[in-house]
Protein backbone atom coordinates (compact mmCIF):
# COMPACT_ATOMS: atom_id res chain seq x y z
CA UNK A 1 0.00 0.00 0.00
CA UNK A 2 1.30 3.13 -1.12
CA UNK A 3 1.84 5.96 1.32
CA UNK A 4 -0.90 8.16 -0.63
CA UNK A 5 -3.30 5.39 -0.12
CA UNK A 6 -2.68 5.37 3.58
CA UNK A 7 -3.50 9.32 3.49
CA UNK A 8 -6.66 8.86 1.45
CA UNK A 9 -7.15 6.12 4.02
CA UNK A 10 -6.93 7.94 7.17
CA UNK A 11 -8.65 11.41 5.89
CA UNK A 12 -11.45 9.03 4.88
CA UNK A 13 -11.35 7.89 8.51
CA UNK A 14 -11.39 10.98 10.43
CA UNK A 15 -14.02 12.22 7.59
CA UNK A 16 -16.57 9.29 9.05
CA UNK A 17 -15.35 9.79 12.39
CA UNK A 18 -16.78 13.72 12.36
CA UNK A 19 -19.56 13.10 10.12
CA UNK A 20 -20.13 10.52 13.24
CA UNK A 21 -19.75 12.44 15.93
CA UNK A 22 -22.00 15.50 13.85
CA UNK A 23 -25.11 12.66 13.83
CA UNK A 24 -24.58 11.80 17.58
CA UNK A 25 -24.50 15.71 18.41
CA UNK A 26 -27.48 16.62 16.33
CA UNK A 27 -29.24 14.00 17.53
CA UNK A 28 -28.62 14.67 21.39
CA UNK A 29 -29.83 18.07 20.44
CA UNK A 30 -32.89 17.06 18.73
CA UNK A 31 -33.88 14.58 21.60
CA UNK A 32 -33.44 17.40 24.05
CA UNK A 33 -35.54 19.39 22.53
CA UNK A 34 -38.13 17.19 22.15
CA UNK A 35 -37.96 15.61 25.62
CA UNK A 36 -37.97 19.52 26.71
CA UNK A 37 -41.06 20.22 24.34
CA UNK A 38 -43.09 17.13 25.81
CA UNK A 39 -42.55 18.53 29.29
CA UNK A 40 -43.80 21.52 28.28
CA UNK A 41 -46.85 20.16 27.11
CA UNK A 42 -47.38 18.30 30.20
CA UNK A 43 -45.45 15.45 29.38
CA UNK A 44 -47.25 13.80 26.81
CA UNK A 45 -47.02 10.12 25.76
CA UNK A 46 -48.69 8.99 22.26
CA UNK A 47 -51.31 11.64 22.64
CA UNK A 48 -51.83 11.30 26.43
CA UNK A 49 -50.35 13.15 29.67
CA UNK A 50 -48.60 10.80 31.78
CA UNK A 51 -49.46 13.21 34.66
CA UNK A 52 -53.28 13.27 33.70
CA UNK A 53 -54.09 15.32 36.61
CA UNK A 54 -51.14 17.59 37.16
CA UNK A 55 -53.22 20.62 35.58
CA UNK A 56 -56.21 20.00 36.85
CA UNK A 57 -57.07 21.98 40.30
CA UNK A 58 -58.27 19.88 43.81
CA UNK A 59 -62.10 20.35 43.86
CA UNK A 60 -62.23 22.02 47.38
CA UNK A 61 -63.48 19.73 50.50
CA UNK A 62 -67.00 19.97 51.25
CA UNK A 63 -67.41 22.32 53.80
CA UNK A 64 -67.55 20.43 57.84
CA UNK A 65 -70.87 20.73 59.90
CA UNK A 66 -71.32 22.05 63.03
CA UNK A 67 -70.88 18.66 64.45
CA UNK A 68 -67.34 17.77 62.17
CA UNK A 69 -66.21 20.75 64.15
CA UNK A 70 -66.96 19.92 67.46
CA UNK A 71 -65.88 16.42 67.62
CA UNK A 72 -62.60 17.61 65.84
CA UNK A 73 -62.18 20.52 68.52
CA UNK A 74 -63.17 17.93 71.36
CA UNK A 75 -60.47 15.44 69.92
CA UNK A 76 -57.62 18.27 69.93
CA UNK A 77 -58.60 19.71 73.12
CA UNK A 78 -58.64 16.06 74.49
CA UNK A 79 -54.83 15.75 72.78
CA UNK A 80 -54.10 18.49 74.40
CA UNK A 81 -54.98 17.82 77.99
CA UNK A 82 -53.52 14.49 77.28
CA UNK A 83 -50.01 15.98 76.63
CA UNK A 84 -50.12 18.51 79.26
CA UNK A 85 -50.19 15.87 81.66
CA UNK A 86 -47.84 13.60 80.41
CA UNK A 87 -45.16 16.68 79.97
CA UNK A 88 -45.41 15.81 76.15
CA UNK A 89 -43.68 19.06 74.75
CA UNK A 90 -43.56 18.29 71.45
CA UNK A 91 -47.57 17.91 70.78
CA UNK A 92 -47.94 20.81 73.34
CA UNK A 93 -46.58 22.69 70.81
CA UNK A 94 -48.08 21.01 67.67
CA UNK A 95 -51.49 21.85 69.72
CA UNK A 96 -50.76 25.16 70.79
CA UNK A 97 -49.67 26.23 67.07
CA UNK A 98 -53.37 24.68 65.57
CA UNK A 99 -54.83 26.47 68.45
CA UNK A 100 -53.35 29.96 67.20
CA UNK A 101 -54.20 28.83 63.06
CA UNK A 102 -57.56 28.81 63.91
CA UNK A 103 -58.24 31.19 67.31
CA UNK A 104 -62.12 31.35 66.29
CA UNK A 105 -62.15 27.82 66.19
CA UNK A 106 -60.68 26.45 69.59
CA UNK A 107 -61.77 29.89 71.47
CA UNK A 108 -64.61 28.47 73.47
CA UNK A 109 -63.11 25.23 74.50
CA UNK A 110 -59.54 26.88 75.84
CA UNK A 111 -61.79 29.25 77.99
CA UNK A 112 -63.52 26.57 79.68
CA UNK A 113 -60.18 24.55 80.21
CA UNK A 114 -58.61 27.96 81.71
CA UNK A 115 -61.39 28.27 84.18
CA UNK A 116 -63.06 24.92 84.87
CA UNK A 117 -60.24 21.72 84.09
CA UNK A 118 -59.46 20.36 87.56
CA UNK A 119 -55.85 19.96 87.08
CA UNK A 120 -53.94 23.39 87.16
CA UNK A 121 -51.02 22.95 84.69
CA UNK A 122 -53.84 22.29 82.52
CA UNK A 123 -55.62 25.43 83.50
CA UNK A 124 -52.25 27.57 83.31
CA UNK A 125 -51.54 26.14 79.80
CA UNK A 126 -55.16 27.38 78.36
CA UNK A 127 -54.60 30.53 80.02
CA UNK A 128 -51.28 31.04 78.28
CA UNK A 129 -52.32 30.04 74.96
CA UNK A 130 -55.46 32.33 75.20
CA UNK A 131 -53.05 35.31 75.73
CA UNK A 132 -50.61 34.59 72.36
CA UNK A 133 -54.22 35.51 70.78
CA UNK A 134 -53.88 38.85 71.34
CA UNK A 135 -58.06 39.06 72.04
CA UNK A 136 -58.93 41.99 73.85
CA UNK A 137 -62.35 40.67 74.48
CA UNK A 138 -60.11 37.97 76.79
CA UNK A 139 -59.49 40.90 78.97
CA UNK A 140 -62.18 39.83 81.50
CA UNK A 141 -61.50 36.23 81.54
CA UNK A 142 -57.77 37.09 82.47
CA UNK A 143 -59.09 39.78 84.96
CA UNK A 144 -61.43 36.97 86.62
CA UNK A 145 -58.42 34.36 86.70
CA UNK A 146 -56.05 36.54 88.65
CA UNK A 147 -57.96 35.41 91.61
CA UNK A 148 -57.67 31.38 90.42
CA UNK A 149 -56.61 29.42 93.87
CA UNK A 150 -53.52 28.26 91.35
CA UNK A 151 -50.42 30.54 91.49
CA UNK A 152 -49.72 29.01 87.53
CA UNK A 153 -53.06 30.55 86.35
CA UNK A 154 -52.71 33.59 88.15
CA UNK A 155 -49.22 34.37 86.86
CA UNK A 156 -50.38 33.55 83.38
CA UNK A 157 -53.43 35.69 83.53
CA UNK A 158 -51.08 38.13 84.47
CA UNK A 159 -48.64 38.14 81.35
CA UNK A 160 -51.90 37.48 79.19
CA UNK A 161 -52.89 40.99 80.76
CA UNK A 162 -49.90 42.39 79.82
CA UNK A 163 -49.98 41.06 75.95
CA UNK A 164 -53.43 42.85 75.69
CA UNK A 165 -51.31 46.28 76.78
CA UNK A 166 -53.80 49.32 76.59
CA UNK A 167 -57.02 46.68 76.50
CA UNK A 168 -56.18 45.54 79.59
CA UNK A 169 -56.81 48.56 81.06
CA UNK A 170 -59.93 47.41 82.91
CA UNK A 171 -57.68 44.92 84.98
CA UNK A 172 -55.12 47.66 86.31
CA UNK A 173 -56.41 47.62 89.78
CA UNK A 174 -56.21 43.75 90.15
CA UNK A 175 -52.91 43.83 88.80
CA UNK A 176 -51.95 46.29 91.22
CA UNK A 177 -53.48 44.05 93.93
CA UNK A 178 -51.22 41.30 92.63
CA UNK A 179 -48.19 42.91 92.41
CA UNK A 180 -48.22 43.85 95.93
CA UNK A 181 -50.10 41.14 97.64
CA UNK A 182 -50.22 37.98 96.21
CA UNK A 183 -48.75 35.47 97.58
CA UNK A 184 -46.32 34.25 94.97
CA UNK A 185 -43.11 35.59 94.00
CA UNK A 186 -43.93 35.33 90.28
CA UNK A 187 -47.43 36.40 90.41
CA UNK A 188 -46.02 39.56 92.05
CA UNK A 189 -43.10 39.57 88.98
CA UNK A 190 -45.72 38.98 86.02
CA UNK A 191 -48.21 41.74 87.38
CA UNK A 192 -45.45 44.10 87.70
CA UNK A 193 -44.15 43.08 84.35
CA UNK A 194 -48.03 43.42 83.06
CA UNK A 195 -48.65 47.21 84.55
CA UNK A 196 -46.03 48.42 82.57
CA UNK A 197 -47.27 47.14 79.38
CA UNK A 198 -50.66 48.22 80.16
CA UNK A 199 -50.34 51.86 82.20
Amino acid sequence: MSRGDKRWIAAGSLVALAGAGVLLLTHGRHHAHSRSQDEAAGDRFNGFSSRPFSNTPAPPPPPETPDQIAHQVDSEMMRWRAAILNKDAQTVVSCDMDFRQQPDRYRGALEKSAQNDENERVRAFSTRVLGKMHNPDEAVLFKRLLADPSPYVRQNAAWSLGELRGAAVIAVAELRHARARDSAEAVRAAAKDALGKVE
